[in-house]
């Protein structure tokens, strides 16, 4: 039942935020600081001296940074007054430096007045063409917009401040702006697309040379994957940020890890370490005098008191999480509170209190579409009705949990898939990038070479040089001879892909690789359905454009390690290296689906082509290639008797 802290989830307190490192969304606008803080409790700036200046951008450089930041509202305070102290008279771009830091700093309990701020801001910042405050306070009312409404209504202003960002080519801003959407993304239910949104900004944190941000961000990263499931790599980044916040004394990080590290525990059903976990974030967070952060962990503790049967000391828990969200002006948070609030009272046997606050509870978390919370509240409101034997109702209530449960199974194995798809595009992109960065490296030894030669002139240094690059010339001409005979032996000649003998080749050498490491290996054999009939209709030379039209289509498909080559006619094998049977299962998937969607009417009218599929994990490290080519053929020959255009997995090998 965990609403995000401040700090760690979509940060809805934007104060917390800001001491978390600024996360670089100090910027610059043009109206007067004077014209606009004393409406809403800021100070103007003075008439400080030229020196000024300088000591203004070292303070702001590290709050930026997040080498500065301040543990209480007092602290705060004085750091606000310091930084508006330094702004030079008719200094628009520091004035407005100083207007976003306020806005991030000490609007933190007024989201209706914070989001207008903000708005103004984005207008300035347009006003003078200034991308980089512009994107800061699109940010600025996207947290605000959370507690003043819900999290979902800021992801317009987040993703907005992404592509002003990105066309700015400002790298750490771009960073900034997917640790907010990311947060918001995975609060919501989609944590694999949070978990995307993360680990690009830590790529974008490290690329720009951000190791404070980038090591800020490792929380972002073990919620992520807290909310799928994985606890053991969730607990592995915790671990990783709590050392380094006791490093830094930072106590707001250390109270989110702590809080996290409760609901972790919590959702790892063990909860008396849930308990002490909570405790210790209390502890931290009282000392600091953070309000949401303190109703945030009660909010937490309250569930698992819940869990544990003390529904008493749940109920006293849920009073004091109110009364600080209610101090802090924050209203994101009644669903999880009213939905709490009514799972004590059946606990307690209060069943009809209970069902109207779940209720009102189902009404408030249509707002924001979080499956996993609707589910738990349709199970527990089923349990309530047959407690009052309203039988009916409770039916009604379980086939809607089944429904509910249904869709969160769907979201898993879709975020797999998306996790999927991005590793494959990271690691495209990477090959790309080291693919550039050699040839401007060959490039660049190139150029510097012919530099050297044109140094010397004589007759005897140019003829050497002619010589030698004749010889260079021959030798580089025969080892293109040489390479193209190899690749002639080794690639299908109509469709350039490998040809039998490399396949097997290939094959082999990765069953030894297999072996050595006890990474797993799957093939996949395939054959286009049919491909008779293709021929006889429409011709051999239709037939070849088909088979050619395929094997790009396939290769395309493929992530970078894979393998692909004929083996004959209309047959072929895919080599998937460190590839499990089921996760090969869905690179089958998707061959066949791009086959499928192959447009083929300019080779000849309504012509559509399918493709059958067989798949086998090499299971023994004694199995030979033949056996495990012919395990994955029996998985075709399936394929192809069950109606075709499918993909069947072969069984295991029977032990001896």
């Amino acid at each position: 039942m965990e609403r995000p802290l401040p700090w760690s989830g979509a940060y809805p307190s934007l104060v917390d935020h800001a001491l978390f490192g600024l996360k670089s969304l100090l910027s610059c606008m043009v109206l007067s600081v004077a014209a606009v803080l004393p409406a809403i409790g800021g100070q103007p700036p003075g008439t400080p001296s030229p020196g000024h200046a300088a000591a203004f951008d070292r303070l702001a450089g590290r709050l930026e940074r997040g080498e500065l930041s301040p543990a209480t509202q007092v602290q705060t305070k004085q750091v606000l007054a310091r930084l508006d102290s330094l702004v030079p008279a008719g200094d628009a771009r520091r004035a407005l430096r100083y207007r976003y830091t306020y806005c991030v700093l000490g609007m933190d309990d007024q989201p209706a007045q914070g989001v207008a701020y903000a708005q103004q801001g984005i207008e300035d910042a347009r006003r003078i063409d200034y991308a980089d405050a512009e994107a800061n306070f699109h940010y600025c009312k996207g947290a605000h917009q959370e507690s003043l409404t819900t999290p979902r209504d800021a992801l317009a202003d987040y993703t907005a401040g992404i592509e002003v960002a990105r066309h700015a080519e400002n790298l750490r801003l771009v960073a900034d702006g997917l640790s907010w959407r990311g947060n918001v993304q995975s609060l919501l239910g989609e944590p694999a697309l949070g978990l995307v949104d993360f680990l690009q900004a830590q790529r974008d944190y490290e690329q720009a040379g951000e190791t404070g941000e980038a090591e800020l961000n490792l929380l972002n990263i073990a919620i992520a994957y807290r909310r799928m499931g994985e606890f053991v790599e969730a607990r592995k980044y915790m671990d990783q940020s709590l050392t380094y916040a006791e490093q830094r004394h930072d106590l707001r990080q250390q109270m989110a890890v702590e809080a996290q590290l409760g609901f972790l525990e919590s959702e790892s059903s063990n909860q008396p370490s849930a308990l002490r976990h909570f405790a210790a974030a209390l502890a931290l967070a009282r000392g600091i005098g953070d309000r949401e952060g303190l109703g945030s962990i009660l909010l937490g503790q309250a569930e698992a008191f819940n869990l544990t049967g003390r529904y008493v000391e749940a109920l006293a828990a849920l009073d004091q999480a109110q009364s600080e969200f209610g101090q802090a002006a924050d209203h994101s948070n009644q669903d999880m509170i009213t939905l709490q609030r009514a799972e004590a009272d059946a606990g307690l046997g209060h069943h009809a209190q209970a069902i109207a606050g779940y209720n009102k509870a189902e009404k408030l978390l249509q707002s924001s579409g979080n499956l996993r919370y609707l589910a738990e509240l349709l199970d527990a409101r089923a349990r309530s009705q047959g407690a009052l034997g309203h039988y009916a109702q409770a039916v009604v209530d379980l086939r809607r949990t089944i429904h509910v449960r249904a869709a969160l199974d769907h979201n898993a194995r879709r975020y797999n898939t998306t996790l999927m798809s991005y590793q494959f595009d990271t690691a495209r992109r990477d090959q790309e990038d080291r693919r550039i960065k050699e040839e401007s490296a060959l490039q660049s030894r190139q150029l510097a070479a012919m530099q050297r030669a044109r140094d010397w002139q004589s007759l005897a240094m140019l003829l050497g040089s002619l010589l030698l690059l004749g010889l260079v010339w021959q030798t580089l001409r025969q080892l293109r001879q040489s390479r193209r005979l190899h690749s002639l032996a080794m690639t299908d000649a109509l469709t350039g892909t490998a040809n039998r003998r490399r396949i097997e080749q290939v094959m082999a050498a990765a069953i030894r690789e297999a072996r050595q490491t006890g990474a797993p290996l799957t093939v996949i054999v395939l054959d286009i359905d049919h491909f008779k009939r293709i021929n006889d209709l429409h011709g051999h030379q239709v037939g070849d454009r088909v088979l050619v039209r395929l094997v790009a289509a396939c290769t395309d498909a493929l992530r970078g390690f894979d393998c692909f080559g004929r083996v004959g006619g209309e047959e072929f094998l895919v080599i998937l290296p460190q590839t499990a049977l089921e996760t090969g299962r869905l690179v089958a998937e998707r061959l066949r689906e791009r086959v499928i969607a192959l447009e083929l009417g300019d080779i000849a009218a309504d012509l559509h082509v399918t493709i059958s599929l067989g798949l086998a994990q090499l299971n023994d490290s004694a199995e030979a290639l033949e056996g495990l080519l012919d395990r994955a053929d029996r998985a075709l020959y399936q394929a192809k008797a069950a109606g075709r255009n499918r993909v069947v997995l072969a069984e295991s090998p029977a032990s001896p």
